[in-house]
C-alpha cells in the first residue's frame, strides 16, 4: 500500500497542459523579474571579497569581467525567453539552469549568501530534464505533433518542485526552533526584527511603515511570530493532503508577501514557483462548469484552446471593423 501510494505521488498520470502552463509561467516570470537586474555588475566586484560558497569552490569557478558577464547575462535571458514560449525546449531549459546557477550564484560568493533564488535553480535544473516542451509550446506546434496523453513524465517533475519548496520551509522552521526555541515567539524578537527592517538592513526596504506600528503591539507581534512558524512547519503537509495544500500554499504565499510589506527582503523568485502548485487544467474544469452558462462552448475547450478561439475572434473582431470603416 505505501509502496502504491508512493508511486502514485510521483508518476500518477497528469495532463501534459498543467507542465507546459507552469513551464511558460515559470520561466516567462522569471524573465520579467530578471530582466531590469543587472547581475553583470558583480564583474566590477573587487577579487578582494571573493570567498566561493562549497559549488564555486569545487567548481573552481570565478567572477568574470563585467563584459563578460554582460553576454552571459544576454544569453541567459534569450535562453529564459526561448524556455517561456517552448523554442527547442531542452536545449532551452538546460542553458538557463546551467547560465542561472552561475548568474545567481555569484552573488552568494562575496560574503553574504541569500535565501531567495536557490529553489529557481533546483526548478530550472528538475525541468531540464523534463518533458515539458510537449504542450503549450512552440515546439509543438512546429511539429504539428497531437497533444500527447496524460502521463507520470508530465507529474513527476512539478512533485519534485513541490518536494524542494516543502524542505525549505521546514528547514527555516526547524531553524528557528532549534536556535531559539519558544522565545522565537515569546520574546521581542519579532518586535526587533520589525524595528531592524527600517534601518535599510536587507536587500529591500520595507514597502510601508506598517511593521513599526506591528511593533508596538507586543501581542500582536508574538501572532504574527507564531503564524509564522505554524506555516513554516506546516508546509510540509501540502505534499500528502489536499486539504493542507489548499490552506498552508496560499498562507506561504501571503507569509512571503506580508515580509516583503513589513521587513523588505525579496523572494519575487519563490512567489513565481507556486504556479507549480495550480492544477491547471482541473481548475479550468471548475471554472468552465461555473461559467458554462454564461460564455458557452468557448469554455467547453482546454484552456490552450480557449486563448486561441480569443485570439481568432479578437483577429475577426478587428478585420468586420477595417471593413465597415472603408
Amino acid at each position: 500500500m505505501l509502496t502504491r501510494r508512493w508511486f502514485a505521488f510521483w508518476f500518477q498520470p497528469s495532463p501534459a497542459v498543467d507542465l507546459g502552463i507552469c513551464r511558460l509561467l515559470f520561466f516567462g516570470g522569471l524573465l520579467a523579474m530578471y530582466a531590469t537586474e543587472d547581475i553583470a555588475a558583480w564583474g566590477t566586484v573587487s577579487h578582494a571579497f571573493w570567498r566561493p560558497t562549497a559549488f564555486f569552490g569545487a567548481l573552481h569557478l570565478r567572477p568574470l569581467s563585467a563584459s563578460g558577464l554582460e553576454v552571459l547575462q544576454a544569453t541567459w535571458h534569450l535562453a529564459l525567453a526561448w524556455s517561456a514560449i517552448g523554442l527547442f525546449t531542452r536545449a532551452s531549459i538546460t542553458v538557463a539552469a546551467v547560465l542561472g546557477f552561475y548568474l545567481l550564484g555569484l552573488p552568494h560568493n562575496f560574503g553574504h549568501t541569500f535565501h531567495f533564488d536557490a529553489l529557481l535553480v533546483i526548478a530550472m535544473g528538475v525541468l531540464a530534464f523534463s518533458r515539458a516542451g510537449d504542450a503549450v509550446s512552440v515546439d509543438l506546434w512546429r511539429t504539428g505533433a497531437p497533444e500527447p496523453p496524460p502521463s507520470g513524465e508530465y507529474t513527476w517533475p512539478i512533485r519534485m518542485i513541490w518536494v524542494a519548496m516543502s524542505l525549505v520551509f521546514l528547514a527555516a522552521g526547524i531553524a528557528k526552533i532549534r536556535y531559539g526555541g519558544l522565545a522565537w515567539i515569546t520574546s521581542d524578537n519579532m518586535k526587533v526584527i520589525l524595528m531592524r527592517a527600517v534601518y535599510h538592513v536587507s536587500d529591500a526596504d520595507p514597502l510601508t511603515n506598517l511593521g513599526l506600528w506591528i511593533a508596538a503591539h507586543p501581542w500582536v507581534t508574538h501572532a504574527l511570530a507564531a503564524a509564522a512558524l505554524i506555516i513554516e512547519l506546516g508546509f510540509i503537509t501540502s505534499l500528502v493532503s489536499p486539504v493542507a495544500r489548499a490552506v498552508f500554499v496560499p498562507a506561504a504565499f501571503g507569509l512571503l508577501v506580508g515580509i516583503r510589506v513589513l521587513m523588505g527582503p525579496t523572494f519575487g523568485g519563490f512567489l513565481i514557483a507556486n504556479v507549480f502548485w495550480v492544477p491547471w487544467c482541473s481548475t479550468w474544469a471548475r471554472a468552465r462548469s461555473l461559467l458554462g452558462r454564461r460564455f458557452g462552448a468557448r469554455l467547453k475547450q482546454s484552456p490552450v484552446g480557449a486563448i486561441r478561439t480569443l485570439v481568432h475572434e479578437q483577429g475577426q473582431g478587428e478585420t468586420t471593423a477595417l471593413r465597415a470603416r472603408r
